[in-house]
Order: structure tokens, then C-alpha cells, then sequence
């Protein structure tokens, strides 16, 4: 790799730097590997208060990327970034720092962003990161100025690869990526002669010989993400790095996308193929293992392509050009005083007297005194920020929901779903069950009505964006025809009974309903406060294949409440003041209703006899803002979140 075309190719000394308002003179300059202690003791004392007030979005960072295969390259990233500032070492020591107070902006303007995306309506760690990188950006420039900013800008702006980006973009850029590496893969396997249709996300294979038809899911991590962000990571490291022209880096960096989409279509090529031999080849474990293999070929191609890159210069000119260089160098170090020694880094020389200088003091203040009235704040207003896990009682899952009430009996099996389709929905507490009415509807045509119900439920992890029809649906081959709607849900309230004192804890009615005489255990439990007015948002699909129009809705239950939108979802489990959060997503489907309205309907009578079971799968909300749940609950023995009073047994 090539150091920066900025760097000077031969040792420099610091010109004479200004501390304290004192010149000190450049024979005075420090040489060797380790900077002055006073520059030690200024790096030190402004990262501590850096990392104190910038400390949560940095625990947090870790715990995104340890053991999650998408961002383990967090760890490396920062790295990277030391690699590229000693590698332009000599630029940036030959550059005398200035003190900028126009900094002090950046810096000032990233404290109230951080607090806005820690506490405010757009919480996500990915704005927490970027207002970090914000203050740190503006740090560097009140300390070292506008000149000697501009080297170590770009090792700063790389920083930015090792933030895990919002999940709310990930998927809306995994999700088309998805969608063409199944194309691709498609057309790449009926080049080969494999006969192979799709499903939007879906390959079906043919089997040359036995005529079997197999399912090739196209799940996110085969969709390139998984693998753009590190791909993008690389080429701006080699890039900046590696070679010498701007022409040459846009180039590599641009690269990065098409290189990761082609190699997935291979990808996908490859597990069409292996799937005829063995099915199992193209899941779990041996799925993993032949996207390892190539993701080592894609680097290697990546890295290929920089060579490429490198050799389109002619180098001759470049060789006259740095021994010009190299000879005028000699000479001025032959000019040199004899006692003075050349040096690789020269470290300009300061004193003690740097401690006190209104820069770095202005540093300090604004950083420690945000960190200090930010966490007061946050631990005053009883404010938190990292949100627990928090299971049923009992660990009681979804998928022990009961199989048949008064009017619904379960058809078929309960669909179980692959590690990569897991993977996907991230998570596995999860039921996918179809129910069928018991007599059929006189007032509708066509007999018995049959309503598929899926439930997914997520805790601790609030960041995470649900899966919805609009996307799953679509992914599957449909198409959507009419955009979503709110509808309400009619519910038989006959078994209902208000809690007067889960109601008085709540501010709202709260109601309680028995489980039905279907329930494994009949017992007495609280609903979602507001169920009574459930509405669910309802979209119409066509099926490609010529299957009809399917109708879906749904709705979520987060935190003890309900909402229709996913986007408000993520509002309504992240209760500032709460402990814990968790969300469960209830949605309903049909091929056999004529209408969304018709499907609402349906559905207020399936989810009636099955509310009562699907609460059972969540947390009592009101027992958790008491205390009471579960056993660890940080408030028990404390006061009610709710009310401020003492808490209940």
C-alpha cells in the first residue's frame, strides 16, 4: 500500500509551534515514536470527558456488533483509521495546530442532537453515532484548525463504517437487494439450463431428473447486505490508503455495491445448484459456510480490482517525479546541521504551560459539563435508556396459544420456519397457524371462512422494525393493489369484565377476561389497555401466479398498549421511564374473503376467543409498572412508574 500523496516522501521537523504564546524554536522538536507527555496528558484528559459524555452510544456499539456477523467489523474499523493517520503522520506533524473557536459549533451543536436521539421522538442509536462523530469532528477542529483538520478529516469520516445503521434503512435497502439477487440468481440458473421460476423473493428450482420442485428462499442474509457495509469499509480503507489518485479511489469505493450484488448472485447460482444434489446443502450451517467461501473470493476480487487500478497509472512518471523529490530532499538534509538528527516523526515541542490553554479548557467544560447535567438529567426524570428483555410469565410462548375455541378450530400443522428465515424475522418466538371456522357465516358465500394468524414477538431490543404484509407479502410474490388502511375490529366484549384497579394504576380502562373453556389453564387475565377499540391496518395483494387477492391486517401489542402502525410501534414500547420493552405483532390473512372489511369482521370474531391466550403470551404490563414481575424487576420494593405511588405486592 501507498502512503498518501500529500505525505512529504522524506522527514520533516515541526515548524516552530506557539504554546502559551511563547515560540518554540524548531530544534526544540521532539522526535521518536511517543508524543510529549503534555500532548499525552491533553489527548488523555479530553478523551476521558469525550467518553464520558459519549459513553452509552459507545457500550452500545459494542453490544450491536459482538457476535453479530453483520457488524463485527465495528472492531476493525478504528483501527483502520490509526493505520490511516500513521500513515500520513508526516503531513499532519508538519502542520502547526491553530486554535479555531468556529469549532466550538460542531461541538456545541452535537450535544443537543445526541440528547435528542437518546430521549426524543427519533431515538436510534445510529443518530446517537453520528451526533458523536459531530462532536469529535468539532473537538479536532477547535484544537488543531482548519489546516491541519484537512489530513485528519478522512480517517475521522471513516469512523462512520463502524455505526450500525437504522434498522429502518437496512431493511429498505436489504429489501431491494433481495429482489435483484433473486433475479439475478434466476436468470444466471436458466442460462444453465436449471429450470427455475420466482416468486418475487422466492427461486423455485425444477429437478432436471425427478421433475421435484425446490423452494431457494432469498433471505436478507443472502440479499448483500450482510456483506455491503464491510464491502464499502474495505474498499474506502484500501482506497484512501492504497492509491495514489482521486480518480483511482471514487473508482474502487463505487465498486463496492456491484462487486457485493454480483458475487450474491453467484451466490444464489451456487445454492440453486447444490440444492439439487441435496436440499439441505442450501440451509443452516452449510448455507453459512458456502457464503464464507465467497465472501473470501469477493475480497480477493475487490483487492483485484486495486491492483488493476494501480497499474492503469504509469508509473515512470511517477518514479521521475519522486526522485526529483528525493534529490531535493538530500540536499536539504545535507544543508542540515550535522548534530541535528533526521527523523521519521517529529513531534512538536510543548510544555506543561498546554494545560492551560483556553482551547483545550473549553474542551473540557463544555464535554464534562454535558456529560455531568445530561446523566443527572436522564437519572433525575428516572429516565432509561437501555431497555431490559422481558418474557411471560411462565416463558409461556406464543405458539401455546389453544388450537380450537367456541367458533375456530385450528386446520393443519403449525408452519415451521428455517434458521435463514429466522434469521430473518429475528426471532424465535413466533406461531404461523391457520384457523377455519366451525359452521360457516350464513350471511357470506363460499363456506367456512379460513383465517391465517401470525404472531411475532420481540423483547429488549427496541430498535427493531417489525415485518409487515407490505413488505413480507410483496417478498413472497405478491403484489400490492390497494394501500393500507384502518379499519376497526369488532369485538365480542361478553366475557370482558373492568379491572377497577388495574384501571386506576393505568389511567385507562383495563379489562379482564377469562381464557375460555379451550384453555389448557383457565384463569383470569388483563388485556392491552384500549383493546376494546382495536382497529388494524388491512392491505390487499394479487398473486402473480394467478392465486386471487389475499387480504392481511394487523396490529401490536407493546408495553402493556396497542397500536395499528409499525412506525408507532416503536414509540409505544420505548417508555422512556419503563424497564423493560417488548412489542408482539398480531396479524391475520385470507385468500377466502372477498374484502378487507370482510377480513376485519373475521377478525374480530377469531381474535375475540383468542385475545384472552394471546395476553397470556405477554408480560402483565400493570404487575410490571408495580414491581411485582418479574422476581428481578429493578422498581420492586420501589414506586409505581405510573402513579408514584408505593408499590403493590
Amino acid at each position: 500500500m501507498h502512503v498518501d500523496d500529500h505525505a512529504p516522501s522524506q522527514p520533516v521537523v515541526a515548524a516552530p509551534t506557539a504554546v502559551g504564546g511563547a515560540r518554540v524554536p524548531a530544534a526544540e522538536a521532539a522526535g521518536g515514536l511517543v508524543p510529549p507527555w503534555p500532548v499525552v496528558a491533553v489527548v488523555g484528559l479530553v478523551g476521558l470527558a469525550f467518553i464520558g459524555l459519549f459513553h452509552f452510544v459507545l457500550i452500545q456499539q459494542g453490544r450491536l456488533s459482538w457476535g453479530n456477523a453483520d457488524w463485527q467489523h465495528s472492531f476493525v474499523v478504528p483501527v483502520i483509521s490509526l493505520y490511516m493517520l500513521w500513515q500520513w503522520r508526516q503531513k499532519i506533524l508538519s502542520l502547526r495546530p491553530v486554535l479555531f473557536w468556529p469549532g466550538l459549533i460542531p461541538l456545541l451543536l452535537s450535544v443537543p442532537c445526541y440528547l435528542l436521539f437518546q430521549v426524543g421522538a427519533f431515538s436510534n442509536h445510529m443518530g446517537q453515532g453520528i451526533s458523536m462523530l459531530l462532536g469529535l469532528f468539532g473537538v479536532l477542529l477547535l484544537l488543531l484548525g482548519p489546516r491541519m483538520i484537512q489530513p485528519v478529516f478522512l480517517p475521522l469520516a471513516f469512523l462512520a463504517f463502524g455505526i450500525t445503521v437504522s434498522e429502518m434503512i437496512m431493511i429498505e435497502i436489504t429489501f431491494r437487494l433481495q429482489g435483484l439477487a433473486a433475479h439475478g440468481g434466476y436468470v444466471v440458473l436458466n442460462l444453465l439450463g436449471v429450470v427455475t421460476d420466482i416468486d418475487g423473493h422466492t427461486l423455485r428450482v425444477t429437478h432436471p431428473r425427478t421433475g421435484v420442485v425446490i423452494p431457494l428462499n432469498i433471505a436478507e442474509a443472502c440479499s448483500g447486505m450482510r456483506m455491503l457495509i464491510a464491502f464499502l469499509a474495505l474498499g474506502v480503507a484500501v482506497a484512501l490508503v492504497g492509491l495514489k489518485h482521486w480518480w483511482q479511489r471514487i473508482a474502487l469505493i463505487a465498486s463496492g455495491v456491484p462487486v457485493a450484488l454480483v458475487m450474491n448472485i453467484v451466490r444464489v447460482a451456487v445454492l440453486g445448484l447444490l440444492s439439487l444434489q441435496n436440499p439441505e446443502w442450501a440451509r443452516g450451517q452449510a448455507h453459512m459456510f458456502i457464503g464464507f467461501v465467497l465472501l473470501v473470493g469477493a475480497f480477493m476480487l475487490f483487492l483485484g480490482l486495486a491492483w488493476v487500478l494501480q497499474k492503469v497509472v504509469n508509473e515512470d512518471d511517477a518514479s521521475v517525479s519522486a526522485k526529483a523529490l528525493a534529490d531535493k530532499g538530500s540536499k536539504a538534509t545535507a544543508k542540515a546541521p550535522a548534530d541535528k538528527p533526521s527523523s521519521a516523526v517529529a513531534w512538536p515541542a510543548v510544555g506543561w504551560s498546554v494545560l492551560r490553554q483556553p482551547g483545550v479548557l473549553a474542551v473540557l467544560v463544555v464535554l464534562v459539563f454535558s456529560a455531568v447535567s445530561i446523566g443527572g438529567a436522564i437519572a433525575a426524570l428516572g429516565i432509561n435508556l437501555r431497555k431490559l428483555p422481558i418474557q411471560a410469565a411462565g416463558d409461556r410462548k406464543v405458539a401455546a396459544i389453544v388450537r380450537e375455541t367456541e367458533n375456530w378450530v385450528q386446520v393443519g400443522q403449525d408452519e415451521v420456519l428455517s434458521e435463514e428465515m429466522l434469521e430473518e424475522l429475528g426471532t424465535h418466538n413466533y406461531l404461523t397457524r391457520t384457523y377455519i371456522q366451525r359452521s360457516a357465516d350464513k350471511t357470506r358465500s363460499g363456506g367456512p371462512a379460513v383465517v391465517n394468524l401470525h404472531l411475532t414477538y420481540y423483547t429488549g431490543m427496541i430498535d427493531t422494525v417489525p415485518h409487515v404484509p407490505e413488505r413480507c407479502m410483496t417478498g413472497a410474490g405478491f403484489a400490492m393493489v390497494s394501500a393500507p388502511k384502518v379499519l376497526a375490529v369488532p369485538l365480542q366484549r361478553s366475557r370482558w369484565v373492568l379491572d377497577e384497579d388495574a384501571s386506576a394504576v393505568a389511567g385507562v380502562p383495563i379489562y379482564g377476561a377469562r381464557t375460555g373453556p379451550y384453555s389448557d389453564l383457565p384463569m383470569r387475565v388483563r388485556l392491552p389497555r384500549g383493546i376494546e377499540d382495536l382497529q388494524m391496518s388491512f392491505s390487499s395483494f394479487a398473486n402473480g401466479g394467478g392465486g386471487g387477492t389475499a387480504h392481511a391486517g394487523y396490529f401490536f401489542i407493546a408495553n402493556g398498549g396497542w397500536t395499528a402502525s409499525a412506525k408507532d410501534v416503536r414509540v409505544l414500547a420505548f417508555d422512556l421511564k419503563a424497564d423493560y420493552a417488548y412489542f408482539l405483532k398480531v396479524q391475520i390473512s385470507s385468500s377466502s374473503v372477498a374484502s378487507a372489511e370482510e377480513l376485519a369482521k373475521l377478525g374480530g370474531s377469531l381474535l375475540s376467543e383468542l385475545l384472552p391466550e394471546i395476553a397470556r403470551t405477554t408480560p402483565d404490563w400493570i404487575e410490571v409498572q408495580r414491581g411485582a414481575y418479574p422476581p428481578d424487576n429493578p422498581r420492586k420494593g420501589g414506586s409505581d412508574s405510573a402513579r408514584g405511588e408505593p408499590a403493590k405486592p
